[in-house]
């Protein structure tokens, strides 16, 4: 299901009570901040259309894409190919061997490139920042926070290195409830938004946004809430 904006058109569905109520507390928070925001603009899913993912699916992502973001950061740093594989092998141990079956079909392509390009680097070391959010939907981070600035990644590292199996993550993960989730989905939405049409207008993004952790926060949201009938990860669909 794809969003669009009420125009007084057939959107597909229609907006409930919960989903109206959503989108003004979303808009409070804007208005509050000073962000500049479109009224119309639906919720990100409808509640009644939501279909969250399961602890262990959000675990088993959060786990194989920390790997190629660490993988990532340390090629950008100069390491080898060869040397940076420790870091993806810590994490097929600590997914009991199945990284592979974890990983995408486009994070495998780009492993398996030996000189990837300097922005297919930065493009993968970005997804910390989706990793912060389902860190934060599996309970390991209390507030997920405003994205003004890059997450704290050595945080997330002391919590995810420690590790000795996926069992022991998952035992200590307790999943955000539906409704907080929802809510900042919605929120992120409308940040986006604020981002992209401050681009489009050759502004500043406002409020001290950072139109890059933004757009990152949006595209978790969007595959941890379900949003295109559960879309698999690389076919996630970020519009506002």
């Amino acid at each position: 299901m794809k969003k669009k904006i009420n125009s007084g058109g057939d959107i597909g569905w229609e907006e409930k009570p919960v989903d109206t109520a959503r989108r003004k507390r979303s808009i409070t928070v804007l208005k509050e901040k000073g962000i500049p925001f479109l009224p119309q603009l639906y919720v990100i899913v409808p509640e009644s259309e939501a279909k969250l993912r399961t602890i262990e699916e959000i675990a088993c992502r959060l786990l194989a894409m920390f790997g190629v973001c660490v993988y990532s950061e340390v090629r950008g740093s100069g390491e080898s190919w060869e040397g940076a594989q420790k870091y993806l092998n810590k994490i097929d141990d600590i997914l009991c061997d199945r990284l592979n079956e974890t990983l995408t079909p486009e994070e495998k392509r780009y492993l398996a490139e030996k000189d990837p390009s300097p922005n297919d680097i930065a493009k993968f070391a970005w997804r910390y920042e989706c990793c912060h959010v389902l860190m934060w939907a599996l309970g390991f981070i209390d507030k997920l926070g405003f994205p003004g600035g890059v997450c704290d990644v050595s945080r997330m590292g002391k919590t995810i290195w420690q590790l000795d199996s996926l069992d022991s993550f998952l035992k200590n993960a307790k999943l955000q409830g539906q409704e907080e989730i929802l809510d900042n989905a919605d929120l992120i939405l409308r940040y986006d938004w604020a981002c992209v049409d401050s681009r489009i207008n050759g502004r500043e993004s406002p409020a001290g946004l950072n139109s890059g952790v933004v757009y990152e926060w949006h595209y978790a949201f969007e595959w941890l809430v379900g949003s295109d009938d559960r879309a698999d990860w690389d076919d996630v669909t970020v519009s506002t």
